[in-house]
Order: structure tokens, then C-alpha cells, then sequence
């Protein structure tokens, strides 16, 4: 008796396609155009805002700038104050009370300056900052 085995594997494939999908895919995707312009009108508020952080310390830095010229001219006149205040403090036109208030008045001036000059450097800082220029102001340091 002869015994033939015929091994047959059966191989099947089935492939499936879903015909309606109660428009959830139409639905993604106009969620995801919807996400889309959302982050694109977000990204224009950031760089809007930026843009205006920019403004306003440029603007902070330039009046410092000016500040620090008037200052400047203050102290000039307050050191030459004391000039004369020392000669009629010599020859006797000036009591002793006058001319401490005069000296105060110089270090007022002296401090205003020292002050705005300050101010001055801190706005430089954050404008090098907020444009991304931080590294060649640590550079020139």
C-alpha cells in the first residue's frame, strides 16, 4: 500500500474598504486645517509681539541716550557751580551752609548721571537680547 501525503498550505488575503466613514475623514481634515492656521496666527502674534518688545526698548534706550547727555551737562554745570561757590567761599560772600548745599548738589548730579548711564546699559542689554545678539556683546566684553 502506497501512501502519497500532499501537504497543501492555503494562503488567503482579504482586503477591506470601508465605502463611508460618517466623514470623519473629511472632519480631520478640515480640523487640521483649522489647527494649522491657528498656529500660523500664533506665530504671528509671538513675532508681533516681539516686534513691539523690540520698539519699546529701543525706544527706552534712545531716551536714556539723551538722558545721559543732559546728565552729562548737569554735571558740568554743578561741578562749575562749586567752582564759583568755593571763590565766593573764600572772599567771604558765601556762609559755610551754602556751600555744603552747592557739594550736594554736585553729588546729586553725579549720581543722576551714574544712574542714567545704568539705565542705559540695561537697555543696551536687553535690546542685544531680544534681537539675539547677546553673543557679540559677551564677545566684546
Amino acid at each position: 500500500m502506497d501512501r502519497q501525503t500532499t501537504g497543501t498550505a492555503n494562503y488567503g488575503l482579504t482586503l477591506g474598504m470601508n465605502l463611508f466613514d460618517g466623514l470623519n475623514q473629511q472632519r480631520r481634515e478640515k480640523n487640521a486645517l483649522i489647527e494649522k492656521e491657528n498656529r500660523e496666527w500664533q506665530y504671528r502674534e509671538v513675532e508681533q509681539s516681539v516686534r513691539a518688545d523690540q520698539i519699546t526698548v529701543f525706544n527706552g534706550y534712545t531716551n536714556n541716550l539723551r538722558l545721559l547727555r543732559l546728565e552729562e551737562e548737569n554735571l558740568k554745570t554743578a561741578a562749575e557751580n562749586l567752582e564759583i561757590a568755593l571763590e565766593r567761599y573764600k572772599l567771604g560772600n558765601l556762609s559755610g551752609l551754602e556751600l555744603r548745599e552747592v557739594q550736594l548738589s554736585l553729588l546729586d548730579a553725579e549720581e543722576r548721571l551714574l544712574s542714567v548711564q545704568y539705565q542705559a546699559k540695561l537697555a543696551e542689554i536687553s535690546l542685544l537680547q531680544i534681537s539675539g545678539r547677546m553673543e557679540e556683546y559677551l564677545e566684546i566684553e
